[in-house]
């Protein structure tokens, strides 16, 4: 039998739920979560990874291609104002104004980099020391004709016992003692007396003279310059010892007898001279040179001893002919001779109008002797006081005609474009330096040419992320072409091109590699040449490059122009 329920008991007839159930449903919730829980994590973890190589690797890439597009804007920015300012200048384009834009800001890349900044300056110094360019050269003038001016009144004697008679006018002096004095005063008559075995030396700075009388009978030598024209000349005796005579001036009158043994030497310098020989019983050698036009001679009375006579006409107040005497004016110039025994005349007419064939006759002559006359060409080294002036030359900068245009970088190595004297240059630390253009200098067939830019007055500064705003203005410009027009380089000298440079090495190379140039170039810099042939360093040392190119068969053209420069 079955048990009854008792009675008034309760049986719960409903399926109970067991506790293992309930706990898989919150194990299912609990999954769930964690599910989205890990899900996020991983779209975190996918953001930041794409933030990070964003950052790491195309932000770089990107602000890196920022930065070189900027490198070469300025580079095309700066090479334009280069050809702008060398155009100018070339045309003579005096007031003319250059104003070029230069980057100084590379491009963003928002949100997460800024534009890179950039500032322009002029260069560095290091120490006392200043970057610069000159071009040194030496200029030799057209010869001038600079003949002796004169001297005061007044000299000295010595000893005074040798000259007893002394006056403004007329001076005696015999005995062994030297006497020198400078005679000055025109329209006077000068009287002077020379015996003893002293030696005496006059000037006479004198016109329109009626008289300059010199009685020399001295065997020690005797030397008298007469400045003037419109003087007469009368020297007698002319002594056994040395003798010289120098007459400047023209329309003067010249008469010497010389009676010694020694030799006379005589030039004349002006034009309408008059010079004669009216009595020579002396065994001496007479030298005679007179330049000028229009010069007679004549030689009546030689009884012995010889004459050379040269001249060289040439015309003082327009000497620029390649050789001397100019316009060949000797033929201009005449000679007579006359004379008994062994005597003789050679009479040189040099670079003649109408030159001839050296010819020989005898004049009116009896005894041995002989009338020659030759036409001949002579070099400009025969051109009495004639000086070609040699004057040094420079054409450099008041202000170094550089400026420096510094760029920050970021993500890529800084950098720096820098205009200098006229040339490009890019440079980075620890790289060499290169030209983007190269210097305003060329060198063929001899022909040495080169623009020299000079700034007016220092450049500023300027810095930021925009652009600058370069405005110069050509104020002068000066071309010099040699040779020319009588001026032409000295020879044995050189057209030295010296560079003082933070970026010497570009410099350098670019003049060892430019044909027919390597040879004359050479650089100098402290610790060891570094910046010469080392890496950049910026702030570091300067080179030194110079560039020496002998004159010899040189041709030269230098452009130089002066501009003012001011940034905004």
């Amino acid at each position: 039998m079955h048990d009854l329920p008792s009675a008034g008991r309760h049986v719960d007839r409903r399926p109970r739920r067991s506790a293992r159930t309930g706990a898989r449903k919150w194990r299912r919730r609990s999954r769930r979560a964690q599910v989205s829980a890990i899900a996020t994590i991983l779209g975190l973890l996918l953001v930041v990874t794409f933030i990070a190589n964003y950052l790491t690797t195309t932000l770089p890439s990107a602000m890196g291609q920022n930065d070189l597009q900027r490198e070469m804007l300025v580079q095309n920015q700066v090479s334009q104002l280069s050809i702008l300012l060398q155009k100018v200048a070339a045309k003579g384009a005096v007031g003319s104004q250059v104003t070029q834009a230069v980057s100084l800001g590379s491009a963003a890349t928002p949100p997460f980099a800024g534009a890179d900044s950039g500032f322009i300056a002029p260069e560095n110094s290091t120490g006392s020391v200043s970057p610069g360019f000159k071009v040194n050269f030496t200029l030799l003038g057209p010869p001038l004709f600079s003949p002796p001016l004169g001297y005061p009144a007044g000299g000295t004697i010595t000893p005074v016992t040798d000259c007893p008679v002394l006056t403004a006018t007329t001076i005696t002096c015999s005995g062994s003692g030297s006497a020198r004095y400078n005679f000055a005063g025109n329209s006077v008559s000068y009287t002077l007396g020379v015996t003893g075995t002293g030696f005496a030396a006059f000037n006479v700075s004198a016109n329109s003279s009626a008289s300059i009388a010199v009685a020399d009978t001295s065997s020690g030598g005797f030397f008298l310059q007469v400045l003037g024209s419109h003087d007469t000349i009368t020297i007698t005796g002319a002594g056994s010892g040395p003798s010289n005579l120098t007459v400047i001036g023209s329309n003067d009158t010249v008469s010497i007898s010389p009676t010694g043994a020694s030799k006379v030497v005589i030039l004349v310098d002006g034009n309408n001279d008059h010079i004669a020989f009216p009595l020579d019983t002396g065994t001496q050698t007479v030298f005679l040179r007179v330049y000028g036009s229009s010069d007679p001679l004549s030689a009546s009375g030689f009884t012995s001893g010889h004459l050379f006579t040269y001249f060289n006409g040439f015309n003082a107040g327009l000497p620029t002919s390649s050789l001397c005497p100019f316009r060949n004016l000797s033929s201009t110039d005449s000679a007579t001779f006359s004379g008994t025994g062994t005597v003789g005349l050679k009479v040189f007419y040099n670079n003649s109008v109408g030159y001839n064939a050296q010819t020989w006759h005898n004049s009116s002559c009896t005894g041995t002797c002989y009338f020659g006359q030759i036409y001949q060409s002579v070099a400009t080294t025969t051109c009495p006081f004639f000086v070609s002036l040699a004057e040094p030359i420079g054409a450099g900068a008041p202000q170094s005609a550089a400026f420096v245009v510094h760029l920050s970088n970021t993500y890529a190595p800084a950098a720096e474009v820098a205009f200098e004297q006229g040339a490009v240059l890019y440079a980075q630390p620890g790289g060499l330096p290169t030209f983007v253009v190269s210097p305003r200098l060329t060198y063929v067939n001899h022909v040495l040419a080169l623009f020299v830019p000079r700034f007016a007055n220092p450049v500023g500064s300027e810095g930021g992320t925009g652009a600058v705003d370069v405005n110069l203005r050509l104020l002068t410009t000066s071309q010099v072409y040699l040779p020319t027009a009588g001026f032409s380089l000295q020879g044995g000298t050189a057209v030295t091109v010296t560079i003082v440079s933070p970026y010497a090495e570009a410099w350098y190379v670019y003049f060892q590699s430019y044909a027919g140039l390597s040879s004359y170039v050479s650089c100098t810099s402290p610790e060891n040449n570094l910046a010469c042939t080392g890496l950049y360093d910026p702030g570091g040392p300067l080179g030194t490059v110079t560039l020496s190119v002998p004159t010899a068969g040189l041709t030269l053209e230098l452009l130089v122009g002066l501009y003012s420069i001011n940034l905004s």
